[in-house]
């Protein structure tokens, strides 16, 4: 009988493939990158063809990996970075314009006419570039369906067009007021048809099936949930003021707040963490817009490091940045600030400095602008001490050590570093009944910690030194 667990994770700059067993072990997993392309500044696409085909062929990495066939999967989970907006062809499944990625940021515009409507919003999400999507692909809206990307490879696993909330939040779309469905004004504003959008579902239980056709089974499709979300889930983190952080191509600080919607901050507004038995739960979440994708920008972008490792090197062959500091917000500054305009700056350098000194200013620059979201939020939530991290970027032992120093806090770091791919596992294991959400904390394991290694007085001080030089 079939009984393992198979997550897909699409995020903005790769896909991947988990195999999981009910112990909560790793079988096999695969990975491979995802290209955008920049057509003009602020403008960030991908092809929706060639991210199913990636996400294809990780699966079938994945299960090859396990030596396992589709045959041996009892259920599958699927997790996407958010906000993105796939348009496809009603009749033919086909795309029918770029895919706009979370970041891009073509519907300002759109967003400054919404807001003076009196809707809700931000930039990036799909209600400010919906329109501007449909433009693109030339077709009459009645021709159409769209979704963010999990609705797109759900659509193309199953035929199945359909969201959950932890996603639909994050549209603009969704009907904060009623706590489910589509907001009708919106709709109406931007005179769009319901049709257009997908049903929404509970983030786990019976969603859909795959299409034989596709993978070659019938295997039951038993999550449905964002990315941050999922990483909650692989943390057991659901409950109020329960935490956790993610380092990734952005860094993402998120906490729950139970069954009521709260938005502590202008820059953090609640957000719908999961929808299951009927009822919502809820979260707030700080953005680092540029977290990973600073690091790489070091490595591929100026050439400094030949790879993110060689930067890892270089910042811990030195005992601090001297004078160097940076603000990572090559696309703008997200939670405290909200100034998305604001750009990124290497700042302090003299002729005794190099890139030993930047690489550690870039790590203590995305540690500090964490410590600013943390204090926001554990200043309004019942948080634990310790703070449990996952991710690409939370393999850099000098990353985690100079977070802990910002923060005065212990930082745990998950053993499974790809959180949301592990979580969407876990979540299809119990939308198909094989483990219950008492089990998470079980399931979470945790291989390394990082206490901090500087007094409070001068972790404060480097902190607010370095918020001096990067103010906007």
């Amino acid at each position: 009988m079939p009984e393992l667990l198979l997550a897909l994770d699409a995020g903005t700059t790769g896909a991947r493939a988990m195999l999981v067993d009910p112990a909560g072990a790793v079988l096999g997993i695969d990975k491979r990158p995802i290209a955008s392309r920049y057509p003009g500044p602020g403008l960030v696409e991908q092809d929706a063809s060639t991210v199913w085909d990636i996400c294809r062929a990780v699966i079938a990495g994945a299960l090859a990996a396990g030596r396992r066939t589709i045959a041996d999967v009892a259920a599958i989970g699927v997790t996407t970075q958010r906000a993105s907006v796939v348009l496809w062809n009603r009749a033919t499944g086909d795309p029918v314009a770029p895919m706009l990625v979370w970041s891009d940021l073509r519907g300002m515009d759109e967003y400054k006419k919404l807001r003076a409507a009196g809707f809700s919003g931000w930039p990036q999400v799909p209600s400010a570039k919906l329109p501007a999507a449909i433009a693109l692909s030339g077709r009459q809206p009645a021709d159409l369906q769209w979704g963010t990307l999990d609705s797109w490879l759900t659509f193309k696993l199953s035929g199945a067009h359909v969201t959950d909330a932890s996603a639909a939040w994050m549209t603009g779309y969704y009907d904060y007021m009623q706590g489910v469905g589509w907001d009708s004004a919106l709709l109406g504003h931007q005179h769009l048809s319901p049709d257009l959008f997908p049903a929404q579902v509970e983030s786990w239980g019976a969603i859909a099936e795959s299409n034989p056709a596709v993978l070659g089974g019938r295997v039951p499709i038993t999550a449905l949930i964002a990315d941050q979300q999922a990483a909650m889930v692989a943390h057991g983190a659901l409950g109020r003021g329960a935490w956790k952080a993610t380092y990734g191509t952005s860094g993402v600080l998120m906490a729950g707040t139970g069954e009521a919607p709260e938005s502590i901050h202008g820059s953090m507004p609640a957000e719908a963490l999961v929808f299951v038995g009927g009822k919502p739960r809820f979260c707030i979440e700080g953005m680092v817009i540029t977290t990973g994708s600073m690091i790489e920008w070091l490595c591929d972008g100026l050439g400094l490091f030949a790879s993110p490792a060689a930067l890892e090197i270089a910042a811990a062959s030195v005992a601090d940045a001297g004078n160097v500091f940076v603000r990572p917000s090559l696309a703008g500054m997200g939670a405290p600030h909200g100034q998305f305009e604001a750009r990124g700056l290497i700042g302090g350098l003299s002729f005794a400095d190099g890139p030993q000194q930047i690489a550690r200013a870039a790590l203590q620059s995305i540690a500090f602008r964490f410590r600013e979201i943390a204090e926001v939020i554990a200043d309004a939530l019942p948080v634990p001490d310790a703070l449990p991290v996952a991710g690409g970027l939370s393999t850099s032992d000098t990353l985690m050590q100079l977070q802990a120093n910002a923060l005065q806090r212990p930082v745990r770091r998950h053993a499974v570093r790809e959180a949301s791919a592990y979580g969407a596992a876990l979540a299809a294991g119990m939308g198909v009944g094989l483990f219950a959400e008492d089990d998470l904390k079980r399931l979470a394991r945790y291989d390394a910690e990082f206490l901090p290694q500087v007094s409070r007085d001068e972790a404060d001080t480097t902190f607010a030194h370095w918020r001096d030089a990067v103010a906007v």
